[in-house]
């Protein structure tokens, strides 16, 4: 039997973890907007997580990709720890929205 190498294993596994948290959105979506009239404030919280985390996955592959570290060291790095902030900063926007507002859905 032959088994793929360790980096082979460990890009297909990068590649997974995006497709489930895509493939997860969709059941949440229904989930958060079925029950938005009611008072189960935590498919509020679940959607907009998800949301936040499909979008970092996606800004960050983008930068990993056209912003190689052996070409861009200096602009890499101030692109991915903005990014990360950004992402805590919507993490905190979205808490906030859910808790103190009326929440993401009953707009």
């Amino acid at each position: 039997t032959w088994y793929p190498l360790p980096e082979l294993r460990r890009s297909a596994q990068s590649l997974l973890r995006p497709r489930l948290v895509s493939a997860a959105l969709v059941p949440m979506t229904v989930a958060a907007f079925a029950t938005s009239r009611t008072n189960y404030p935590i498919f509020d919280g679940i959607l907009g997580l998800s949301l936040i985390i499909h979008s970092h996955i996606g800004f960050d592959s983008s930068a990993v990709n056209y912003l190689h570290p052996c070409k861009f060291s200096v602009l890499g790095l101030i692109v991915k720890w903005t990014l990360r902030a950004a992402t805590v900063g919507t993490m905190v926007g979205v808490y906030q929205f859910n808790t103190n507002d009326i929440g993401a859905l009953r707009m």
